[in-house]
């Protein structure tokens, strides 16, 4: 992890430093709480090792300031302080520390604990990461969609050219020759013809119009026939 020392004692830095080197972490080291801010800000720390009472700045203070930054990755926050105590422990809590360590610190524990902090921030990361992969997957999907449903009107609007076009001209031709004197028989089938293709007109018409409507645009009900068989079963049960 990329580690960040913040305590105003030298020999506390020392060891805190050594410690967490032999544990293979990268450390960077602060005198103050203002000088800390400024490198966690500026920097790429997701692990903190913070002095309850320092200069300019305490660590309740900079936990504080560090939650109520709107970032992505996470920091984790270790306290440490020579007080102990239920009231020391919830306080830290409270103010977005997520564990707190009593000074002298014991080596075995400590890096337990630094154990946990890398498991919490493994996790942290490997929910980023999914929650990243989920937004590209739906980012995806939402450009297939667009592209479908442009697909799709380019479509409906070629198929209403195609299918509306010859059905004119067989009206119109029929029209034409409805104008012309004609035999009973030449005018009954002209009458059919001008029937049909209307009706098919209208046919088509109905189609794309429910071809381009979405599924918010629909609402089914019971028909009439529906209603009577609850009404007979209902009668039946009795």
């Amino acid at each position: 992890m990329n580690t960040l020392i913040a305590d105003d004692d030298d020999i506390t830095r020392l060891l805190l430093s050594s410690a967490l080197t032999k544990l293979g972490h990268d450390v960077h080291e602060a005198t103050n709480g203002r000088e800390a801010w400024d490198a966690w800000y500026g920097g790429g720390f997701s692990f903190i090792i913070t002095d309850w009472m320092m200069p300019d700045l305490d660590g309740l203070e900079f936990c504080r300031r560090i939650r109520a930054e709107p970032r992505t990755d996470y920091t984790y926050i270790v306290l440490l302080t020579s007080c102990s105590g239920k009231t020391n422990y919830l306080e830290a809590m409270d103010a977005g520390a997520d564990d707190f360590i009593t000074k002298p610190f014991e080596k075995d524990a400590f890096a337990a604990r630094i154990r946990v902090a890398e498991r919490i921030l493994g996790l942290h990361a490997n929910l980023r990461a999914a929650n990243t992969d989920l937004e590209r997957r739906v980012s995806e999907r939402t450009a297939e969609l667009a592209a479908a449903m442009q697909a799709k009107g380019e479509f409906l609007s070629r198929a209403s050219h195609e299918m509306r076009t010859p059905m004119h001209h067989i009206l119109g031709s029929a029209q034409l020759l409805d104008l012309d004197p004609l035999e009973p028989e030449q005018k009954d089938s002209v009458g059919k013809i001008l029937t049909s293709g209307q009706r098919l007109l209208t046919l088509i018409d109905r189609i794309l119009t429910i071809s381009e409507s979405s599924p918010e645009d629909f609402s089914f009900l019971e028909t009439p026939a529906t209603q009577i068989g609850h009404e007979e079963s209902r009668d039946l049960k009795r």
